[in-house]
């Protein structure tokens, strides 16, 4: 199903909202009319004017303004005529003619140089695109319409753009993108307070926040839009709005207040007499009455949407108004009817799956063929064009050989000169090169030889300190528990304090980790980026079974008993996930 009249104003950056009071005025113009450029442009306005209530006639104005365009030579005209012709081909889901036209159309503006033209193509054929469901090429034509509509300062059409860059972001799920593109499109419409455009914005966010199951803040925003639609006397707008907040409060199970608002649609159309919003309004009342178990109610509101769909041919429609009868025939136990109603909901969905397939198949099928053409005119143009190259080159060739037969003859003497010239600078720069490289390797050893003293000195050291410091503490702690009469005093606990302090002193640490990683470079980082969840006292341990020391060393030097080294080691083979039969400080040894 085609998107609401009342959007397509943001896709095509133009009104598009059809009043029989224009098209009776464009109507009059065109009598009174000469067979001249002006007539060409009102049969245009008047094409587009119809596209949605009777897209028969977008393609029959259109094609008689191309004819007139041709005729007069008028090659804007003839572009704006391609647009129309493809927006009916858009219209009837016939994508792969809406594209070769809407390019057809790109080709006559750039011969005139109207960028403002290409962008709008460009934008045409963001939306067809985008209906196909293939999203990046609708992409890539938006970016290519908003950067020339800034290039010229056309807000409007960054604006509408925008907008559409939105729709296809919504369409992909991707709803704070598409919030984003609608903010945007938003900013500018404030700034020229395009009032019609900002309402539409409002639309568009609601059914976002909708869709995101903000509910407090979609109502706000379609309350926004139906303000404006109501200043403006918009009827199709407040509709719309209307339908919106029907289902809004419908999702929130809130049925009074949805039926309210389908009602106040259904009162808003009695003179506008748009029969698809119609539809929509009776499906969603059906739906909540259903809900409120009012039964019959329910059932003669969903038949009404789905004469209406009958007439109008509109199948999707006609589907969910079938479905909504079976479901409340099934609650009311109606099975008879319940089963007739689901069974034509279900021919119908499969009827819809089936022609969306085989023509999703069928254009793609033409798309295919389509491009193989295009591949093959331009291999027959490139032999075409290379035939005439080959003979020109054959005989320049010819000429320039001889030429060149005795240039190369005197070159190849000089380069045979230079050549050896050059090999005896080269041979002198590498013997040269092979010197310095045996210089700075031997210069690395020493400093690693440097280095790797200075680790294990350091080690050592750490090791002596802390086991003076254990035996200290332990005589302290003898002489406290003797029974000396002065074991109260605040001495031996301090001096205890300070040697406890003393263990958990994180300088001596550092200094470990910076001679430690002066000869085993980017060992922590290279541990900490493969496990993450290893903790600090773990890494530690890690560069100390690295050094390959016993339990009773990294003991002393972690300040734990030998059975708590063994149990710390068990711990940091699983956080590694290493087999039994692998041994860790091999693994370690590898990093």
């Amino acid at each position: 199903m085609k998107i609401s009249i009342s959007l397509l104003f943001l896709l095509f950056t133009a009104p598009v909202f059809a009043q029989s009071s224009k098209i009776d005025s464009l109507e009059n113009l065109l009598r009174k009319s000469s067979e001249d450029t002006s007539r060409v442009n009102l049969l245009v306005d008047l094409a587009m004017e119809y596209w949605a209530s009777a897209p028969e006639n977008t393609i029959h104005y259109s094609e008689k303004a191309l004819q007139l365009a041709q005729k007069l030579n008028y090659l804007r005209g003839q572009a704006r005529s391609y647009q129309g012709i493809a927006v009916y081909h858009w219209q009837k889901s016939d994508y792969i003619s809406s594209i070769a036209t809407y390019k057809k159309g790109k080709k006559t503006y750039e011969q005139i140089g109207d960028k403002a033209g290409i962008a709008k193509i460009l934008s045409g054929m963001g939306l067809v695109y985008g209906e196909q469901g293939n999203y990046t090429e609708a992409l890539d034509h938006y970016l290519q319409a908003v950067a020339i509509f800034r290039e010229l300062g056309y807000q409007s059409g960054i604006a509408g753009t925008l907008n559409s860059i939105g729709n296809v972001h919504k369409n992909q799920k991707n709803f704070e993108e598409a919030l984003a593109s609608y903010t945007q499109a938003m900013a500018i419409w404030t700034k020229t307070g395009d009032q019609k455009s900002m309402a539409g914005y409002y639309i568009n966010a609601g059914s976002i926040y909708c869709k995101q199951k903000k509910y407090p803040e979609a109502i706000a925003s379609a309350n926004k839009a139906v303000g404006i639609f109501e200043k403006l006397k918009d009827s199709n707008g407040q509709i719309i709005c209307h339908n919106n907040l029907g289902e809004t409060y419908f999702q929130q199970k809130d049925y009074t207040h949805a039926l309210a608002e389908y009602q106040k649609a259904l009162e808003i159309n009695e003179q506008y007499q748009s029969k698809k919003l119609m539809i929509s309004s009776y499906n969603g009342r059906g739906n909540v009455l259903a809900a409120l178990n009012r039964f019959s109610e329910s059932v003669d509101s969903y038949k009404k949407a789905a004469d209406l769909a009958v007439g109008m041919g509109l199948r999707p429609q006609l589907q969910r108004s079938y479905e909504g009868l079976a479901t409340v025939y099934g609650s009311n136990k109606d099975y008879s009817n319940a089963f007739h109603y689901q069974k034509l909901a279900a021919t119908l969905k499969d009827s819809i799956f089936n022609a969306e397939n085989a023509n999703k198949i069928a254009n793609l099928r033409v798309h295919y063929e389509t491009e193989q053409k295009e591949i093959e005119i331009k291999l027959l143009e490139k032999e075409k064009d290379l035939g005439y190259a080959t003979r020109n080159t054959v005989a320049l060739g010819l000429a320039a050989g001889l030429i060149l037969v005795v240039l190369a003859f005197n070159r190849q003497r000089l380069k045979v000169q230079k050549e050896n010239e050059l090999h005896q600078i080269q041979k002198v720069l590498a013997e040269t090169e092979l010197r310095n490289q045996k210089e700075r390797e031997l210069q690395l050893q020493t400093e690693l030889e440097f280095r790797n003293k200075a680790l294990t000195t350091h080690t050592l050291n750490l090791i002596q300190k802390n086991s003076i410091l254990e035996e200290i503490r332990q005589t302290v702690s003898l002489a406290l528990k003797s029974g000396q009469k002065d074991e109260n005093t605040p001495m031996f606990s301090r001096l205890i304090n300070l040697i406890d302090y003393s263990f958990n002193l994180d300088k001596d640490w550092d200094e470990f980790k910076m001679y430690f990683e002066g000869v085993h470079k980017d060992f922590f980082s290279k541990l900490k980026t493969a496990y993450p969840e290893l903790s600090a006292g773990e890494l530690r341990l890690c560069a100390l079974v690295r050094l390959n020391l016993n339990l009773k060393e990294a003991a002393t030097l972690l300040n734990i008993s030998p059975d708590s080294v063994k149990t710390a080691r068990h711990r940091l083979r699983k956080k590694l996930n290493l087999p039994e039969e692998s041994n860790l400080a091999d693994y370690l040894m590898s990093i």
